[in-house]
């Protein structure tokens, strides 16, 4: 199955979160969050917190939301065959900062 395209987004946060959603039509997508850089101490992370889905072409979309985990935080990567958004966040506490990527790639 060849990749027919890809899409990215990278932010960061200082002190707070930084969240992203991209939004497409129902595609076989794959999503993936890289977190890149930390600093400061404590806990801190980032990850996929919902995907959606458009199993029937008619149809409405479908949520599927992710709360945070203390065993792991949040999903890094999420795939499914009619995907048509999805939405990650990066999260830093007080005096902390972060960078994540969020890449979507797509098949045929």
């Amino acid at each position: 199955m060849p990749v027919s395209g890809m899409h990215y987004n990278w932010g960061w946060a200082t002190s707070s979160s930084w969240s992203v959603q991209y939004n497409f039509a129902p595609s076989f997508a794959v999503a993936q969050v890289s977190v890149i850089a930390f600093g400061g101490g404590g806990l801190h992370g980032g990850g996929v917190t919902q995907y959606r889905i458009r199993p029937d072409p008619n149809g409405p979309d479908q949520d599927v939301d992710f709360s945070w985990n203390s065993n792991f935080g949040y999903p890094p990567s999420v795939y499914d065959p009619n995907m048509s958004s999805v939405t990650a966040e990066l999260d830093v506490g007080q005096d902390q900062e972060g960078v994540m990527t969020l890449n979507v790639w797509f098949f045929s």
